[in-house]
């Protein structure tokens, strides 16, 4: 099987929706964009389509799928809301926030890996709106990458990674974010925040009240238990061992040594003075950064470079998203107070 290859323009907008809508009704699988990454879709209401996505990403049976959804009709046929979260919602959404809800029995359990909750979320993207649209149902649609790989960002990857696993892909480039969506736990209070993603916390708690963090959240730790994307597993990974340094001087210190030969280094453009060697700049401000990180994560795996180094970034606003995922995509996490350089040699051929 290869893939169906929808090329987005002004010219045959319409037409490749359709397309695309025709698939998902007949129990096939899309990949699309939204506002955060690409999306591997499928009838959220068709248990045997949604099959096809776990096989498509090699995705654990436990690992539960998020719901898109066009109108918020289609957010109380898949899930409880009640009014007052209601209200809240019709402030944020369509944007690049999760909840997780009590599902109706309507969501097949394969979707939400047998559990009482589903993730539902609104997309900011006209071409994913008008995909969810015109297909008539919900889609069920976690992030596009293959299990465990950086997400995709970026159609030609799309295209590079699942020309054989899917039935069709919508080639329209780069997405905005490039950061998956929040997920907050809105089925008890205080909310929880699940995964943080491309809407901030701070936003969080000025519209939802004081939220309550996740131990997971960090991406220190994984949950036992995966109740939403993005808790349970090693996530958003390139293949080359990529180690953390979480201080600044010593992560400078270390790009700007001999050791850091055999690594590619990536940084933002205020660090890619002190590294002698590879490097990818991942950005100026954290809005680039986000944008760029996942990119960059395949671009590494494609360097002539053994090993991959990274820096940390500060942890407000989308930051705290970025970090998660540096975080969860890190072979080894050299902490604030460690050594880097003695660390990192005593560690890189483990």
């Amino acid at each position: 099987m290869s893939a169906l290859i929808l090329k987005i323009n002004e010219n045959n907008f319409d037409e490749s929706i359709d397309k695309a809508s025709d698939i998902i009704r007949n129990g096939g699988t899309v990949v699309f964009p939204t506002e955060t990454v690409y999306g591997l879709g499928a009838n959220a209401y068709n248990p045997d389509a949604c099959l096809k996505i776990f096989k498509a990403k090699d995705r654990p049976a436990d690992n539960p799928l998020i719901v898109t959804v066009s109108n918020f009709d289609m957010v109380n046929d898949v899930a409880y809301i009640n009014d007052d979260l209601l209200k809240i919602m019709k402030k944020v959404w369509p944007g690049p926030l999760t909840l997780l809800l009590k599902k109706k029995k309507i969501v097949p359990s394969i979707v939400t890996s047998g559990m009482d909750t589903v993730c539902v979320r609104f997309p900011d993207n006209k071409i994913a709106l008008s995909l969810i649209e015109k297909s008539g149902v919900p889609i069920a649609a976690p992030s596009a990458n293959l299990s465990t790989k950086p997400s995709i960002v970026d159609s030609k990857d799309a295209i590079e990674d699942l020309i054989d696993r899917v039935d069709a892909i919508i080639d329209a480039g780069r997405v905005k974010y490039g950061v998956e969506s929040t997920i907050l736990d809105a089925t008890k209070k205080p909310y929880e925040l699940l995964r943080p993603g491309a809407f901030s916390v701070e936003d969080l708690n000025r519209l939802f009240g004081e939220i309550a963090i996740n131990e997971a959240a960090k991406g220190y730790k994984e949950s036992k238990i995966a109740l939403t994307p993005g808790m349970k597993y090693r996530h958003y990974a390139p293949s080359k061992k990529l180690f953390l340094i979480e201080n600044e001087s010593e992560f400078r210190k270390f790009i700007s040594s001999e050791e850091s030969k055999p690594f590619t280094v990536l940084c933002n453009e205020n660090n890619a003075k002190y590294s002698k060697y590879n490097k990818i700049i991942l950005g100026f401000d954290i809005y680039e950064v986000a944008h760029n990180l996942f990119y960059a994560f395949r671009k590494l795996d494609k360097d002539e470079n053994k090993y991959g180094v990274i820096q940390s970034f500060p942890e407000n606003g989308i930051g705290f998203g970025v970090m998660n995922r540096i975080r969860k995509a890190s072979y080894l996490i050299i902490k604030d107070n460690e050594d880097a350089t003695k660390t990192i040699l005593k560690n890189k051929d483990n």
